[in-house]
């Protein structure tokens, strides 16, 4: 059974609570183990607006996991997460590149907001300069 490296990237609707999102998180968990994925990385990108929108939804909580597992359940695995409920859309990408070392898995947070810069305003010109006139060399020829 050959088996590659994986990253799963979902979107989970920000309208669930804390023990719905939990369940959630606990189902896509179980659906790895179920097709026996070692899960290298997961993280949590926090609550992030999305370019358009899904399900009605104008944000929606993001999530990374990288895994190995099987080639032959990826298509189990992708049938399952269209099933749940909770989640906006994801995403399966097989990865060229090595796994990074396995990472202990951090509490999920909420990423802060992010600040924007402010912008530098430029003056307009009224009106536009009229360039300097150019000295012309004059020689006398005789």
């Amino acid at each position: 059974m050959e088996t590659r490296n994986y990253e799963l990237m979902f979107i989970v609707s920000p309208e669930l609570g804390e023990e719905a999102l939990e369940a959630v998180l606990d189902r896509v968990q179980r659906y790895l183990e179920t097709a026996e994925a070692q899960v290298v990385s997961r993280k949590g990108w926090g609550l992030r607006r999305l370019a358009y929108t899904l399900k009605g939804q104008r944000e929606g909580r993001y999530y990374l996991v990288l895994f190995t597992a099987a080639t032959s359940v990826i298509n189990e695995l992708d049938r399952n997460l269209r099933l749940i409920e909770g989640v906006l859309r994801h995403m399966i990408t097989r990865m060229e590149t090595e796994m990074p070392e396995p990472s202990v898995e951090a509490p999920v947070e909420a990423a802060p907001e992010p600040t924007p810069e402010p912008v530098e305003e430029t003056p307009v010109e009224a009106e536009a300069e009229e360039p300097a006139p150019t000295e012309e060399s004059t020689e006398d020829s005789e």
